[in-house]
């Protein structure tokens, strides 16, 4: 339930022109940019998300967010000067029965968000992945605020688009 707060909160701050983000001068952009993953962490849980400790995997560092029932991770690449990291990806594991129709169909109608189908030893043991990349362009937690806005309600999208094909008959949630 933490992710309906969450998500409250910053599609709130997104709606608000006080919060608008002004683009920095183009030479310190090219300084330094990006966003420090202890800050982001610190950011997700202000708004009420449940997020554990950045955990090291291959190159980059990851977040988990437990919020419930949709369980994601914010990935930081790219990290630089200052532990500045310019480059994240919010990613989410959905277990099946899914299709690769499903996958297919979903990504040719929709933008931002986008499924991986994850074959398993059977079609009920089939999965996805979804992703949604961002570069970030400024410096500090303020500029993930409206992707993190897109994601959340992508993401939600999603899962409700699968939760629908699982329940043929179910009419569409709103």
């Amino acid at each position: 339930m933490r992710l309906s707060v969450l998500f409250a909160v910053l599609a709130f701050g997104a709606a608000s022109p006080a919060l608008a983000q002004t683009p920095a001068p183009a030479a310190s952009v090219a300084a330094s940019k990006g966003v420090v993953v202890a800050d982001a962490r610190t950011w997700l849980i202000g708004l009420g998300g449940s997020v554990a400790e950045p955990t090291a995997a291959e190159g980059a560092q990851v977040l988990t967010v437990a919020d419930q029932p949709l369980p994601w991770t914010l990935t930081f690449y790219n990290c630089a000067a200052a532990s500045l990291c310019d480059d994240v990806q919010y990613s989410a594991v959905f277990s099946g029965p899914i299709t690769v129709e499903q996958i297919n169909e979903w990504n040719r109608g929709n933008r931002y968000l986008k499924a991986f189908f994850v074959p398993g030893a059977t079609p009920d043991a089939a999965g996805a992945v979804a992703q949604y990349d961002v570069v970030l362009t400024s410096t500090g937690t303020e500029q993930l605020q409206e992707p993190t806005v897109i994601w959340l309600q992508m993401l939600r999208q999603f899962a409700q688009t699968l939760a629908q094909a699982a329940a043929p008959g179910t009419p569409p949630a709103n």
